[in-house]
């Protein structure tokens, strides 16, 4: 699995503390449990209810609810790190909450396993069970929770199995579309919401991606394990879609980075004023894609970053931009659909050649 550049653990402190509860009472940021091949997004559009102490974190709303648990006294890390390593976003900007997988270990099965009853009083007048979908991660647990019988009593058949490669089973749940719930030592969230939709709290299951073991990039190191992941500004672009002018001036995100991340900032801000020095002079071009050629996966990752925050920064001169945006077209940058979505809705027009 690639390691990002910009991944430096640190204690979990009360700023940070500080900026996660005010994200919690934000309806336009998304709190994400990802594992490669399994996903669970909440936001909360509308919220119902928050509920925030010195050491736990609730949010629910009528597509779910997320819980956070922050005490200070468990052994919680935070990293604050930037990359550009996705089709999806210009660039991420996370604070990734970490245990030692030692520490962060859950049940880990490999199948389908009955846990018990789920009582669930405000929704109906029975009661539902709980079955682990046995996805195999070592430090998240992930849970649907059935009340429809005919569904149970398929479930009750294949109990034991591993039925990620069993499609059959995996359609009826998702015509069923039972509750989900993702659970880490620290953190949950449950689903409510109908399989497929993704406004408001959903879920992602890719059983191609855990059966063949395929990692994706991470900033968090190999002995440590993610417990919530959260974009705390939703800066650029919030969890309901929306584009927001940007400026690495004005990005709250920057600032958090210089904090806890001193070394990967200072880095890149050398390097933005070198690019922006390059990208004024004529023959820009073929020496940031010369720099680019030689980088390793984290040198490239960064450019990446940098070309695309100069491109969707709102306060450099248009030109600066689109020869950003440029750079990223002739490398092959994996984030330039995102880029292009993004300026498509800012203030270059979509039709400008680029």
């Amino acid at each position: 699995m690639a390691l990002m550049m910009n991944a430096l653990p640190v204690r979990l402190d009360e700023q940070i503390r500080d900026v996660l509860r005010s994200a919690a009472r934000r309806s336009d940021v998304a709190w994400a449990i990802v594992r490669d091949g399994a996903v669970a997004e909440f936001s909360s559009g509308s919220l119902n209810d928050v509920r925030i102490s010195m050491d736990r974190i609730s949010v629910e709303s009528e597509y779910g609810s997320m819980d956070l648990d922050i005490d200070s006294n468990s052994n919680m890390y935070a990293i604050v790190a930037e990359s550009a390593e996705y089709r999806c976003m210009p660039w991420t900007q996370c604070i990734y909450l970490c245990m030692y997988r030692d520490e962060a270990r859950m049940n880990s099965r490999g199948m389908l396993t009955y846990v018990g009853r789920y009582d669930d009083n405000n929704e109906n007048d029975g009661y539902s069970h709980i079955w682990d979908m046995g996805i195999g991660d070592d430090t998240l647990d992930v849970y649907i929770i059935v009340e429809d019988d005919a569904l149970n009593n398929r479930l009750r058949e294949m109990e034991g199995k591993n039925i990620l490669n069993e499609q059959s089973i995996l359609d009826e749940i998702v015509k069923v579309s039972p509750y989900r719930l993702f659970m880490t030592k620290k953190a949950s969230i449950l689903v409510k919401q109908r399989i497929g939709r993704v406004e408001g709290a959903h879920t992602h299951l890719m059983p191609d991606v855990i059966l063949k073991r395929i990692r994706y990039p991470t900033p968090v190191p190999e002995q440590m394990s993610c417990i919530i992941q959260v974009d705390p500004f939703a800066s650029l672009i919030d969890c309901n879609g929306n584009y927001r002018a940007w400026s690495v001036e004005d990005d709250p995100f920057q600032m958090l980075l210089q904090k806890y991340n001193k070394g990967y900032a200072e880095e890149k801000k050398r390097l933005r004023d070198d690019l922006l020095d390059m990208l004024r002079s004529s023959d820009h071009a073929d020496h940031v894609e010369l720099m680019y050629k030689h980088a390793d996966a984290d040198g490239k990752d960064m450019l990446r970053v940098v070309l695309a925050q100069i491109a969707c920064d709102s306060r450099t001169e248009q030109t600066i931009r689109i020869s950003s945006l440029k750079i990223l077209k002739r490398v092959g940058a994996v984030n330039l659909p995102a880029v292009l979505s993004y300026m498509s809705n800012g203030s270059i027009h979509p039709k400008q050649e680029v």
